[in-house]
């Protein structure tokens, strides 16, 4: 763990091509007029997700960027981001080589069973199409038979599977064929591509593709699919840092800091009464 003394906020991003062991390495820094010591945290996320996490210009940019880097400041610690892809997140947080995540995950018990969570916004699913196909499905029940994109690792294949076997499969209607890349713009390419009929991922990311491919995609569905809570992952039991963590985002949730960001990405911010709906038992 990087050792500092009390400085602004830092938040950078490192692949882990660097090599974890030289990332880990502890460099104290010396400083007179310090009065506490900061502690830099390792927060393992796939760098290929806008709204919530990308890279511009070689800096880490989107909303968990900037949430961690509050709620740390709130304990006058740092973050330092290391990209990963989304299907080796979990097993790098068992190994130890992050001290925790922030990924756009969603909560679910299998993960519970795994890591702590502290439910931080809640979401949705999406379909994106191209503008000018004939092929624009709304609902579960237009997926039959077609071929649909997703991102390996996350929820969504599966979701997409349980879709196929309730609604097509179970009603004498073919299956659908669900293909997984490894990170979403990839999917998207493959949309692009003609490779695929449609995209499945979560509504904002699939809101944000759209805006940014300026019009030669579009969101056809308007079935909300499986709304869900997205959550921080912290080591199983560690109570002190899901303490810190909750306590950071309790403070920013005060201040109206929350609200701004969630407001400026075009999230929705969880009631509590959807947590206490939509938290696995």
């Amino acid at each position: 763990m990087h050792l500092f003394f009390k400085v602004k906020p830092l938040i950078v991003a490192v692949s882990l091509a660097c090599g974890l062991s030289a990332c880990s390495e502890k460099t104290p820094q010396q400083d007179a007029n310090a009065e506490t010591v900061a502690k830099v945290y390792k927060i393992g996320s796939d760098m290929t997700f806008p709204p919530f996490e990308s890279m511009e210009n070689g800096q880490p940019v989107g909303f968990d960027i900037d949430i961690a880097n509050k709620i740390f400041e709130h304990s006058n610690d740092q973050a330092m981001f290391v990209d990963s892809r989304f299907s080796n997140l979990i097993t790098g947080l068992e190994a130890k080589k992050f001290d925790l995540l922030m990924s756009a995950l969603y909560i679910t018990k299998e993960r519970l069973e795994k890591v702590d969570m502290v439910p931080y916004y809640m979401t949705t699913e999406a379909l994106i199409v191209l503008a000018d196909s004939d092929y624009q499905p709304k609902t579960r029940n237009d997926l039959c038979g077609k071929t649909i994109a997703s991102q390996n690792g996350s929820m969504f294949p599966e979701q997409l599977r349980k879709m196929s076997q309730d609604s097509c499969v179970a009603k004498g209607k073919p299956p659908i064929t669900v293909r997984e890349f490894v990170t979403s713009p990839e999917a998207v390419q493959a949309l692009l591509a003609k490779a695929v009929d449609a995209h499945y991922d979560d509504a904002s990311v699939a809101k944000s593709t759209a805006e940014k491919l300026k019009g030669r995609l579009v969101i056809s569905s308007t079935e909300p699919f499986f709304p869900i809570l997205g959550g921080i992952a912290i080591p199983k039991g560690n109570q002190e840092l899901f303490n810190k963590v909750k306590n950071g985002l309790d403070a920013i949730k005060k201040s109206g800091e929350y609200d701004q960001l969630i407001a400026k990405y075009n999230l929705q911010a969880p009631t509590d009464e959807d947590i206490e709906k939509y938290m696995p038992k």
